[in-house]
């Protein structure tokens, strides 16, 4: 058995400290011979040594695996699962007219990553569907293990999904080729990572200082997109990654043209919302107050998870006009209930 003392060291490093269901995943992982073997020509194709991490969002999942791979493998490569198919997708469109091209893509893979991460599994699209199976066969059969994180339980993935009965053979594949491990417990460690967050080590509230904390919270490297899709239309944003999160700017979003519809798909859509950016408003600004008043009766209804980043003094200062009074009183209380650590601490939605 491999020890455990290595990845433990490795989590305090980063400041991580974690609970008894977290412990006892990494010392089942490291117990597990098949693992650490080298695939021999005869073991090519078994399924030795992969792993299907599920649990509730925020459990740490992606941090633990990514722990030990570090620790252990040197040359893991490590992806979010709608980039990996994005990525496939279009390899696959220049082998068009040629034979077996996903044993081409996927060798290609192979020959760079002996041990894949994937983070974030969970199939929604039918194009993905009705190939991430063969994806996974190819791979295994490249040598190549897998590590899967997902928030389902495999039995429960493209659930409802269109065409489903052709899928149930890759859950079959998963559940006879990997090790499947359930991370119990109800700790939300990203929650109270950002809900601990100290406003005043941003004084400044940088892009950069916002976009250091989000990819270390989130564990991920930002690409900065400046716009994303809602209702068929494209929005300004600071960055936007998969469903994960949206980051807005409070001075240039809601001076665009929006509504109630787009909010409602924003809180369906995004797990958290982070704002920064804010200005003080008058009632010259009043269209961009009524929107931002209608996001926030619409977010707080959701129990949206929100983390707004306040330069010194704006927040009690945001809006000084009268046409809106009204309904700003109203808002103003919700903001400031927003941004307390009770009220991430309390919410429910996933």
């Amino acid at each position: 058995m491999k020890d455990i003392q290595i990845v433990l060291e490795n989590l305090s490093s980063q400041g991580i400290k974690i609970d008894q269901h977290q412990k006892q995943f990494i010392l089942e992982f490291l117990s597990a011979d098949d693992l650490f073997k080298k695939p021999s020509f005869f073991s090519k194709g078994r399924g030795l040594g992969n792993i299907y991490l599920w649990g509730p969002v925020g459990r740490g999942k992606t941090m633990l695996l990514n722990a030990i791979l570090e620790s252990y493998f040197q040359d893991f490569g490590k992806f979010h699962f709608l980039e990996l198919m994005q990525m496939i997708h279009k390899k696959l469109a220049n082998f068009t007219g040629q034979k077996n091209p996903l044993i081409k893509v996927t060798q290609s893979i192979a020959e760079e990553h002996s041990v894949i991460l994937i983070d974030e599994f969970q199939v929604e699209d039918i194009a993905d569907a009705m190939i991430v199976g063969n994806i996974f066969k190819a791979l295994i059969g490249h040598g190549t293990r897998i590590m899967l994180s997902s928030n389902a339980e495999p039995g429960e993935l493209y659930k409802e999904g269109l065409q489903r009965a052709k899928f149930l053979q890759t859950i079959e594949l998963i559940t006879s080729h990997f090790k499947v491990f359930n991370l119990i417990g109800s700790e939300d460690y990203r929650l109270k990572e950002i809900a601990s967050f100290d406003d005043d080590l941003i004084e400044a509230n940088t892009n950069q200082k916002i976009r250091s904390f989000l990819q270390s919270t989130f564990d991920i490297e930002l690409s900065s997109k400046s716009s994303f899709e809602i209702n068929n239309r494209s929005f300004p944003c600071l960055e936007s990654f998969s469903d994960k999160f949206l980051w807005l700017s409070f001075k240039d979003f809601f001076s665009q043209p929006c509504s109630s519809i787009d909010f409602i798909e924003m809180v369906k859509k995004f797990d958290w919302i982070f704002i920064n950016d804010f200005h003080h408003c008058s009632d010259d600004n009043i269209d961009k107050i009524r929107r931002f008043i209608s996001f926030i009766d619409i977010a707080y209804q959701e129990k949206q998870k929100m983390k707004f980043f306040y330069t010194q003094g704006i927040e009690s200062n945001l809006y000084s006009g009268v046409l809106l009074q009204k309904f700003w009183e109203r808002s103003a209380s919700r903001l400031h209930e927003i941004s307390t650590k009770k009220y991430l601490k309390n919410l429910k939605k996933n």
